[in-house]
Order: C-alpha cells, then sequence, then structure tokens
C-alpha cells in the first residue's frame, strides 16, 4: 500500500516519557515530510500544545494540518480552521452542576485553547498543568459568568488514577447517550460532542484532501486513539499502548521511550 499520510498521537506516542521527540522519531518524519507524505498531529491536547511540536519537526505550510482537542478542531499550519464542532453553554452548566453535586474537580476548553474551571478553594494539578500546556491563561468563572452563545471543545473531569476509576461508571451513565466519554491519560475522563473523535476527524481530513483512509497510517497509545487506528488503513499501537489499544490495531510497534513511531515509519512508510 502506498501511504499517503501518518497521524500521530502525541503524549506516549510520539512524544518520551519526558515530553521530547527522540533523534530517530525526528529523523523518520523528516524522511517522511520529504517524500511527500503528510504527517498530520492529532492530539486531545489544544493548538498551542501541539504547534510547538509540529515547529520543532518542520510540518509548516498550508497544506500541512492538525488535528486539535479530540477531534473537534482541525486547521491547516497557518491556523485556517477546515472544521470544528463545539460544546454549548447549556451543555457546560449541565456538566459543572454534575462535577459539584458529585464533588468533582473539571476543567473546560474553548475553540482558543482557554482553560476555564470554577473558583473554588482547590486547584487540582491536572487543571494546573492542563493550563500551562495550553499556554493561554486559566479562568476561574462559573458558567452563567460567560455569554449565553459561549461554546467549548471539550469538559475535562480530572483526578489521580483510582479517582477517576471510582467515577468513571456514572460519568458514562449521565452522558454516554449524547456525548463521547474517553480516558485520555492518567487524571483525565474527558467529554466531547457524540460525534467527535480522532477517528471521525481523520474522515473529514482525508475527504477533505481527496484521500482514502486505507491510505492512512495512524499511531497511538490509549482509549481515545482507538477510533483512528481502527478506520486507519494501518492501525499501529505503541508497545506501552492498553491492552485494548493493541487488540484494535493491526501492528503493534516500540514503546514511545525506544522510538516506536520512528519504528513504524522506517518499516511503512520508508
Amino acid at each position: 500500500m502506498n501511504y499517503k499520510l501518518i497521524a500521530l498521537d502525541l503524549d506516549d506516542t510520539l512524544l518520551t516519557s519526558k515530553k521530547t521527540i527522540s533523534v530517530e522519531n525526528k529523523k523518520a518524519i523528516t524522511q517522511a515530510l520529504e517524500k511527500g507524505i503528510k504527517v498530520v498531529l492529532c492530539s486531545g491536547r489544544t493548538h498551542n500544545a501541539v504547534v510547538k511540536f509540529a515547529k520543532d519537526l518542520g510540518i509548516s505550510g498550508p497544506d500541512q494540518y492538525m488535528i486539535t482537542n479530540g477531534g473537534a478542531i482541525i486547521e491547516n499550519m497557518e491556523e485556517k480552521i477546515i472544521f470544528q464542532k463545539l460544546m454549548s453553554n447549556q451543555f457546560y452548566r449541565e456538566f459543572v452542576r454534575f462535577i459539584k453535586e458529585n464533588k468533582l474537580h473539571y476543567n473546560v476548553v474553548d475553540n482558543r485553547g482557554n482553560t476555564y474551571t470554577s473558583a473554588d478553594e482547590h486547584l487540582d494539578k491536572y487543571t494546573i498543568m492542563q493550563a500551562f500546556e495550553n499556554d493561554n491563561g486559566l479562568y476561574l468563572k462559573e458558567p452563567n459568568q460567560l455569554p449565553d452563545n459561549f461554546e467549548i471543545t471539550k469538559a475535562i473531569i480530572n483526578g489521580d488514577e483510582k479517582e477517576i476509576d471510582s467515577i468513571s461508571e456514572i460519568v458514562h451513565k449521565k452522558f454516554d447517550e449524547s456525548y463521547f466519554v474517553v480516558r485520555t491519560g492518567v487524571g483525565f475522563l474527558e467529554i466531547f460532542p457524540k460525534d467527535v473523535n480522532k477517528g471521525a476527524a481523520l474522515k473529514v481530513l482525508t475527504k477533505e484532501l481527496n484521500l482514502n483512509v486505507s491510505e492512512v497510517i495512524a499511531v497511538g497509545d490509549r482509549e481515545n486513539d482507538i477510533p483512528m487506528l481502527k478506520i486507519a488503513g494501518k492501525g499501529i499501537a505503541m508497545g506501552n499502548a492498553l491492552a485494548t489499544v493493541k487488540k484494535s490495531s493491526d501492528y503493534v510497534t516500540a514503546d514511545n521511550n525506544h522510538s516506536g513511531v520512528g519504528k513504524a515509519i522506517e518499516k511503512f512508510l520508508i
């Protein structure tokens, strides 16, 4: 198969545990770009938290793209948005009521990468971490302090592994019918519009580019990567991926600390 696009998750896939890109990964991505293959960073992170890695890899220009906010936004590397799907302030208010009733911690993100949470006494470390990565400000606001037409890309429930495990069932029960609920990493249980995920975004992007999804390679490690691994022509799981992700993939490469992305590119693209 002549693959024309590779979609790469960031955390624990392209990035090492130290949040860096290995020399082998950089070299392989450079070679792929030189062959005319599109390299699309596809992350739950926001624009600012993704674009710095794209620039480091030399992914630039109007004909290169990135998928952010878990598939809610697709844009080219000149910041032209070609797709976005957001959630209303009505949902935001319902979500915050649920959070307060269950004494949980949360943040939400708008389409500019601004992070919002309630002005309570405790800011959890995951909200602070997310705001730092988003690099666009942390605002302590209640939903009713924002305009009625205020919209968000995603809502995030924060907590350590045990906390998230303990509340996952009630979150899914509350939101699964109308929204897409998924674990995206340690400390993060995220809620998106029902039909927003990385796989759906890849379908939109490939249609825009007149490509077939069979011409795509996708690489990831967690449950939010499964939709894109399933629809891609070649779905590749990292060696450090969850068991469910490996089962949903066509191939398992090395782990993120041993340049699994670079090895997969060398095997299937170079």
